[in-house]
């Protein structure tokens, strides 16, 4: 492998099915969340669903954070019910079917929050089996675990091309014809799994690490049917008494992601199943999702206010060709692509000579926050009569995926490396609930971005990266020790 770390051709068969999954998986996320923001905000002469953008931008956030929340659910049933390898293809089946409901034409809102809901069903099912797989295949193989974990993020933004394919196509045909691309791409690359994965896997993944017995699985069934009785009053009762409104909701969500994957973490801590070591590192590996944390928050912006602020702002033709705001999702993707592979072939060949994940990681998140203190500049240069050169998004992507690219794959390696034997998805479900609370973070910050202080916004944005950045880099040598001892 020491020659193919950003390719798959000396990987295991059953990586290769999971690296072709993690492509699919990126072409369907990528590409139906770049065209959303803009079916939900094009008024309805345009195809659109017509909704103000502030409403836009939150919806997106909160489906987002949602996302992550279900994914507690599918990874705690892979820990303790039925293995790795059936959350994964029913949950990427129903994501299939979910995202179908949007390509039936004039369906309006209903219909989109139905698509909505099976598609947040689908990231619970799923949990974060695809990533915990990769880890599993190369458990006792931990070079081979870190190029696996950078092929797949380099495969996954591979798939980010999809919101050229779905932009484009929504500009001739409409978003219904958009959405069917991505469903196309997401079931022609999840088939390969459906067919392959008992010959590559054998019995990997099939069974629980941390079964249930008889009785665990009758008391979780109580507290799951109570549990969702009481919610689902209690939501009823809000929407009743005219209480829950839309951007009650999307705050109530905002703070429940940033609460939710501390006392989850803390759970996990003081399990008795964890035994002081592992608890240990966990600790210390807090401090690494706080920046994931960070991290979203700032990639949360690409999601919600940045496509608005493209389309009102920016002018989209360039070099005489005629650009989709959609179309600048894929510019990040491109990206990560091209950095993946030369990190990845960069840390080969400086071998142990590489730096620490910690330097890596505070590295990384000083990119982060140049991301959005680099949007200052167009910001206060230009008045908002003004249609700016996409180059100015194009550097601030440029910017943000450098640091994607040492964050990601770094605390994604670590969270594998570290968990818990009890815990082995449920890991990077922490993981990927810490990635929920920065998208909850920006679902809040959405409030704060009016007219007129759109500066200030992307200047306070910027600081807290940086801040915590160089915090990571001061203490690296303190941190890279107790993680490791």
């Amino acid at each position: 492998m020491a020659k193919q770390t950003s390719h798959t051709k000396n990987q295991a068969p059953a990586f290769k099915l999971m690296a072709t999954g993690a492509l699919g998986n990126g072409f369907a996320t990528y590409a139906v969340s770049a065209i959303m923001i803009l079916y939900l905000y094009e008024p309805l002469r345009a195809g659109g669903l017509g909704l103000d953008r502030i409403t836009a931008a939150q919806i997106m956030a909160v489906f987002s954070s949602l996302g992550y929340f279900a994914g507690i659910a599918g990874s705690y049933a892979a820990d303790r019910l039925v293995g790795l390898r059936k959350p994964y293809l029913y949950g990427t089946l129903l994501n299939i079917i979910a995202i179908s409901l949007l390509v039936i034409p004039h369906g309006g809102l209903t219909l989109f929050f139905i698509s909505l809901a099976l598609q947040i069903i689908a990231s619970g099912i799923t949990g974060q089996s695809l990533y915990t797989l990769v880890g599993l295949i190369y458990r006792q193989n931990s070079g081979m675990r870190n190029t696996a974990f950078i092929v797949v993020y380099i495969m996954n933004n591979i798939g980010a091309a999809g919101p050229v394919v779905t932009g484009a196509v929504s500009l001739k045909f409409g978003y219904n014809m958009g959405f069917l691309v991505a469903v196309i791409g997401q079931l022609l690359t999840t088939l390969p799994y459906l067919f392959l994965n008992h010959r590559y896997f054998g019995t990997l993944g099939t069974l629980p690490p941390d079964p249930m017995s008889a009785e665990e699985k009758r008391r979780l069934t109580k507290r799951v049917l109570m549990g969702t009785a009481v919610i689902g009053g209690f939501t009823i009762g809000l929407i009743w008494l005219g209480w829950l409104t839309a951007k009650r909701f999307n705050n109530a969500v905002g703070v429940l992601g940033i609460i939710l994957p501390v006392l989850y973490l803390i759970k996990v801590i003081r399990s008795p199943k964890v035994t002081h070591r592992e608890a240990g590192h966990l600790k210390v590996y807090g401090l690494f999702l706080i920046g994931v944390s960070i991290s979203m928050l700032i990639s949360g912006q690409t999601e919600g206010i940045l496509p608005i602020y493209i389309l009102d702002h920016v002018n989209l033709s360039l070099w005489g060709t005629h650009l989709s705001a959609a179309s600048f999702q894929t510019v990040p993707a491109i990206l990560a692509v091209l950095f993946g592979s030369l990190t990845s072939k960069f840390w080969q060949k400086l071998g142990q000579r590489q730096p620490s994940p910690c330097l890596k990681f505070g590295i990384g998140l000083l990119f982060w926050g140049a991301a959005p203190l680099f949007m200052i500049l167009p910001l206060s240069l230009f008045p908002t009569n003004v249609k700016v050169s996409p180059l100015w998004i194009l550097v601030f992507f440029i910017l943000m995926v450098a640091g994607e690219t040492l964050v990601s794959p770094v605390s994604r390696a670590i969270a594998s490396a570290i968990a818990p034997k009890a815990y082995t998805t449920q890991m990077m479900t922490i993981f990927t609930l810490f990635q929920a609370a920065g998208s909850g973070m920006a679902a809040v910050a959405a409030n704060f971005y009016t007219k007129g202080h759109e500066a200030a916004y992307f200047l306070i944005l910027g600081i807290i990266p940086i801040v915590w950045g160089t915090i990571m880099l001061v203490n690296h040598h303190r941190i890279t020790r107790a993680l490791t001892k």
